[in-house]
């Protein structure tokens, strides 16, 4: 019998590098700029991205926005991708190795939905982020049952539940202050791979129970 190692993640695939480029997900760096165009962050403000895959977007915030961002992914794979001049760390992001209050900024771009525990994330986010620090997550969301987003091995296999993730900000001590729908990146992304031959896509359910892709910023509320 033929045996079969672990399935590869679609962040790590060759068909989502060609459909999305180095940002590996959903609206690149235009939906990035678009976040921190609202989100006044502090001019040279310390930006941590987590689930910083190959560190485009820590290269783009540095350079473009002159923000000191540092960046943080679990995945090893994708460290060693990632150009060694940015510093980026291996870490979990329940665990951050950073101390409290030292961030004016968290960067979470399609990597919530795929965490084992969000509201473990929620509160280390909290805990590095200054009393007026900022979160900004851009993530798939839940429009109808689970099992007709259509797309395994991502995010879009869990996706997010809005209601809940603001509860649960709510708890944690944030209040949202921006709330966006940018499902039309997720079709176009979707449709991307589909023509490049993406197994792992597969177009299932109507209009109004596929997944769709949100843009949430959320200010610390400790003021």
């Amino acid at each position: 019998m033929t045996q079969t190692g672990p399935a590869v993640p679609l962040w790590e695939k060759a068909t989502l590098r060609e459909a999305a480029g180095t940002t590996l997900r959903p609206g690149g760096l235009k939906l990035t700029d678009r976040a921190f165009s609202l989100a006044a962050i502090p001019q040279h403000g310390r930006v941590l991205d987590v689930g910083c895959g190959l560190g485009t977007t820590v290269n783009h915030l540095n350079k473009i926005h002159l923000f000191e961002t540092y960046g943080v992914d679990i995945s090893m794979h994708q460290m060693k991708e990632a150009p060694m001049e940015l510093g980026l760390s291996q870490a979990n992001a329940t665990r951050l190795p950073f101390a409290s209050k030292s961030f004016d900024a968290v960067v979470c771009e399609c990597v919530l939905s795929i965490l084992p525990n969000m509201s473990q994330a929620l509160t280390e986010f909290k805990r590095i982020l200054t009393p007026s620090g900022t979160l900004i997550i851009s993530d798939i969301i839940q429009r109808g049952p689970l099992n007709a987003t259509g797309i395994s091995d991502s995010c879009a296999s869990n996706p997010i539940d809005a209601k809940r993730l603001n509860h649960e900000l709510h708890i944690q001590g944030f209040r949202t202050t921006v709330q966006e729908d940018h499902s039309k990146v997720l079709t176009e992304l979707a449709a991307r791979l589909i023509f490049l031959g993406e197994k792992s896509i597969t177009p299932k359910g109507s209009c109004c129970n596929k997944p769709g892709y949100m843009l949430l910023i959320a200010k610390v509320n400790d003021l």
